[in-house]
């Protein structure tokens, strides 16, 4: 009786663990996936030859540091850094001040990670 149960309710079970595993709930991102965006749309203004406004976007430590103006991360507070702020256009100038604005899946990568 008690495998017959088994086999009966071992789909349901798969089934189930699928479910709350289909990627909506995704860990975030990693430092090594924000910094590859960072590389391509941002160090060439925040890196380590040209650091506009004191902030380095081309390594972790002076990324969480911040810049002349201070932080431009809050921990957890993805809206309410700057960084994020700057990039949607809340905050002005928007950047990339030099090129086109970030798709918004890539901005969300970022306030995900963050």
């Amino acid at each position: 009786m008690r495998l017959l149960c088994a086999l009966l309710v071992s789909p349901f079970l798969s089934l189930a663990a699928q479910a709350g595993n289909d990627g909506s709930e995704t860990s975030p991102p990693d430092w090594s996936s924000v910094e590859a965006i960072f590389a391509e749309h941002c160090t060439m203004c925040h890196g380590q030859h040209g650091a506009a406004h004191g902030l380095r976007l081309d390594n972790y430590a002076d990324v969480i540091v911040g810049g002349d103006n201070g932080p431009v991360l809050l921990s957890g507070d993805a809206e309410g850094s700057e960084l994020i702020r700057r990039l949607r256009g809340i905050s002005k100038p928007r950047m990339p001040f030099l090129g086109y604005p970030l798709p918004d899946e890539t901005i969300n990568l970022i306030a995900r990670w963050i």
